[in-house]
């Protein structure tokens, strides 16, 4: 094999590949994921302006079945429901792990909008929401039947809980923007973090790069820092004018918070 060949077995096809690694990011594939996630990000709010949706709260709330989906997904694989390794015609994928089941999932969103950008103008967001929990419950409802951890389920949601009380509780004080989309901002924030302390004390360990670095420091260190982030980023927001940037930005950090929250969180509550 050449350096390249190499380089990208070493730093992106074995971590896919060993679903025992105890290191599945590394600092190159991390930056390299992130600089992705970025470029997908503004090509896709140039999509959704190019195809006249707008970017809303409505919007932020019909997108939500999809981000459980991805986060199911992972879960289902991690239980062993879903294979991590397909392989067609000799060639090997791993079509139900980050980053490409997040690939999946958008285009599960692109065909589910298209639908709903057919049904008249007031059925979209409904159509976009009802096709969105359709594809959620048809693969979280197979981990149903493993579910025991109800405690640590509680703690999980009593760590999100309470910033957001918080938030709510600070916005009228501090004239912060108390929408939907700003509450779930800091929710998801909180539960990531809130997800990573509860599994680190199940036995479980932090993947990524920047969170192992916290979290080797202190387990809370990793959690008080995520809610000061999100407190922060919301604090920012709320003297923004409300528009279309200003929603896709809370959008996208609620996606970062939200996505791997669940994902942990459905791992711990069925123990796997």
């Amino acid at each position: 094999m050449g350096f390249i060949e190499d380089f990208v077995s070493e730093y992106f096809v074995k971590p896919l590949a060993d679903p025992t690694n105890t290191a599945p990011y590394n600092a190159v594939n991390t930056l390299v994921f992130a600089a992705l996630a970025l470029a997908a990000a503004y090509l896709i709010f140039k999509g959704l302006k190019k195809f006249g949706i707008k970017i809303d709260e409505e919007l932020v709330k019909s997108l939500v079945p999809f981000i459980l989906l991805g986060s199911a997904v992972r879960a289902v694989v991690d239980a062993g429901i879903l294979p991590r390794v397909v392989t067609v015609s000799g060639f090997t994928f791993y079509p139900f792990v980050t980053p490409v089941v997040y690939v999946l999932v958008f285009l599960a969103v692109v065909a589910v909008l298209a639908i709903a950008k057919s049904r008249p103008q007031n059925e979209f967001h409904r159509t976009l929401r009802a096709g969105g929990l359709v594809l959620f419950l048809t693969v979280f409802l197979p981990l149903v039947p493993l579910f025991h951890q109800w405690v640590e389920l509680a703690q999980i949601l009593v760590l999100a809980i309470i910033p957001l009380a918080l938030y709510r509780f600070a916005a009228p004080r501090f004239k912060l923007d108390a929408s939907f989309t700003l509450q779930l901002l800091v929710f998801s924030q909180a539960f990531d973090g809130g997800a990573t302390l509860t599994g680190l004390g199940a036995g479980y360990f932090e993947q990524h790069v920047l969170g192992g670095a916290l979290v080797a420091i202190s387990p809370w260190l990793f959690y008080l820092i995520k809610v000061a982030f999100a407190f922060v980023v919301a604090y920012l927001l709320s003297r923004e004018k409300d528009g279309e940037e200003k929603t896709f930005v809370a959008l996208l950090i609620t996606i970062f918070g939200l996505a791997p929250g669940v994902r942990d969180a459905l791992r711990i509550l069925a123990g796997v």
